[in-house]
């Protein structure tokens, strides 16, 4: 990986390999170390669900559910990523996202025209080598009316969540060293409704930053993960530069 701007196909076990042969961890293997209550809630959610629809399913069966859900969230997920790639590249409205969809699109695209949005970035692989992580944010945007430069994560769901922001904050670091961008953050929460559904509404929050608090996750992570960072090569801590 040699910082082009989408190095996502260079990732594999967790890590992005610069040039090929150093790993970096990834933003997101990192924050699996924090413990998430409300994904356990909704875990628990499914499998009574399950059982409630279908009371002669086994324990294996009913444990299962959540992850066919999961399976769900994580199509609707890249479905919407594939919206905004297309709205970039094609500058496509609602008529060309599938009608399951379509309301997240009218939500993403009606952010887009409300606030007078220039996309800079999409999908662009940040790379801190101080730090030895890296990730692809979702957009680089510039709000044209204020000339506000931001890192934007898209998201679906009910809610925003703080773990978001430690996201965020591990791209703004690496944004800066590695492009000399001093951006802010915000989280652009497509709307889900109660019944699992696209609402068409967004919500639009600006991020804290919250870089101290990333790197405990990833000196967590990486005690966690002794034996594997060694096999793989991984240097821990801030690296030499």
């Amino acid at each position: 990986m040699s910082s082009p701007t989408d190095s996502r196909s260079d990732r594999r076990g967790g890590f992005y390999w610069y040039q090929e042969k150093e790993p970096f961890v990834s933003v997101t293997t990192v924050l699996s170390v924090l413990n998430k209550p409300a994904l356990q809630y909704w875990f628990g959610k499914e499998v009574y669900r399950a059982m409630v629809i279908n009371p002669t399913l086994t324990e294996k069966e009913a444990l299962s559910a959540p992850y066919t859900a999961s399976k769900g969230a994580m199509g609707r997920g890249t479905t919407v990523h594939a919206i905004v790639e297309n709205y970039v590249h094609e500058q496509d409205y609602v008529d060309q996202a599938s009608e399951e969809f379509r309301p997240y699109a009218q939500a993403f695209y009606n952010w887009v025209k409300d606030h007078d949005i220039e996309i800079l970035e999409h999908e662009k692989t940040l790379l801190s080598k101080k730090y030895g992580y890296a990730g692809t944010l979702d957009l680089l945007v510039k709000f044209k009316n204020s000339g506000r430069i931001m890192i934007i994560d898209v998201k679906t769901g009910k809610d925003i969540y703080d773990d978001y922001f430690l996201q965020l904050s591990a791209y703004k670091q690496a944004l800066l060293e590695q492009d000399g961008i001093d951006a802010e953050m915000g989280i652009l929460l497509l709307a889900t409704g109660a019944n699992g559904k696209p609402t068409g509404k967004s919500k639009f929050q600006d991020a804290d930053y919250c870089f101290d608090e990333f790197l405990a996750c990833k000196t967590l992570w990486e005690w966690k993960n002794a034996e594997l960072i060694e096999s793989v090569g991984y240097v821990k801590g801030v690296r030499k530069t």
